[in-house]
């Protein structure tokens, strides 16, 4: 076991400041060759974007090789089976949403693992999931859309992932008004829905932000716990009385099995990018805040949101 100098001083090069510095847990060979981050969405996308992010800080700080590599398909899902499948041996690292590992495993009973099945080893980045309509709709804030709900008979939501239908499913709940949602292949997708005028909502999570910024585009209500700093003016759904907070989290993740050195090892280099003033700047770009909870909080979140959305798709 060994410290590596070259971290701390490869860190100070590209000025980045860390808030934990790299433990001594980095077995001495480590890692030996090309670490793999497996993405699984497609490239472009706000996981793909952080991934690469993250690839390229702990490479600059390292001096290792990182490739990143998309493997979309079943939200996450096929990267993450074909993830347990891999060599335990720390060369491959998963980058999935909250839906890959806490709803996958309840709505694919041919998913083929649970969340326990992984090692976490931290988090990227947090969104701040907003209800999004175009700027000259009838409607500019939650309550005036629930009214239109209610005089049309109903209204319909363009969604790209799970969590998105249970947030449209319990606003429906409690206004006791008809909301459709309709699913899209991804958020990008959902987005375009709204945009061409097909939907008269759409659930997103950062890719609405220029929308917003360019006059396009109103946030309705922000569903998560803390308003959105690009909308501080829009409540949140439970500052409305529904009860509903959902955020997302891009997360790390290994094969279960990787030895307890080597996931310290890496959760570490996470942790001391994720925590830089560049990487913070970075995220500010893309409307979204830094929020690493490291290994055991990663693991308690997702345990807790694979409850939570257990028992909603059970209903």
């Amino acid at each position: 076991m060994k410290i590596l100098p070259s971290l701390f001083i490869s860190m100070a090069t590209v000025g980045m400041t860390a808030a934990t510095a790299f433990a001594d847990t980095c077995p001495a060979d480590y890692p030996g060759g090309n670490i793999n981050f497996l993405v699984g969405f497609g490239a472009g996308g706000g996981t793909d974007t952080v991934a690469r992010r993250v690839a390229s800080d702990i490479e600059a700080a390292t001096g290792w090789t990182i490739v990143v590599d998309n493997r979309p398909g079943a939200s996450g899902g096929v990267m993450a089976r074909g993830l347990l499948d891999s060599e335990a041996d720390g060369l491959t690292v998963g980058v999935v949403s909250n839906t890959t590992v806490a709803i996958n495993p309840h709505t694919n009973a041919d998913i083929g693992y649970t969340h326990e099945d992984f090692a976490y080893l931290g988090t990227g980045m947090v969104l701040n999931y907003g209800l999004v309509a175009l700027a000259d709709a009838p409607y500019g804030n939650l309550e005036e859309f629930v009214d239109f709900a209610r005089e049309q008979g109903r209204a319909t939501i363009s969604v790209g992932a799970s969590s998105h239908t249970i947030a449209v499913t319990a606003l429906a709940e409690h206004f006791d008004v008809d909301l459709v949602a309709v699913p899209g292949q991804g958020s990008a997708a959902a987005l375009q829905e709204a945009l061409g005028g097909h939907v008269d909502a759409t659930i997103q999570g950062a890719a609405h932000v220029p929308q917003i910024e360019a006059g396009a585009m109103v946030q309705l209500a922000t569903l998560t716990a803390n308003r959105a700093s690009y909308a501080p003016d829009t409540m949140t759904a439970m500052e409305s009385g529904v009860d509903l907070s959902i955020e997302g989290h891009i997360i790390f993740i290994m094969n279960g099995d990787t030895p307890a050195d080597v996931q310290s090892c890496l959760a570490d280099a996470i942790e001391a990018v994720t925590s830089s003033e560049s990487y913070i700047e970075f995220l500010a770009g893309q409307s979204a805040v830094p929020g690493n909870m490291g290994p055991e909080g990663t693991a308690a979140w997702v345990a807790d949101a694979s409850a939570f959305y257990g028992d909603r798709l059970a209903q």
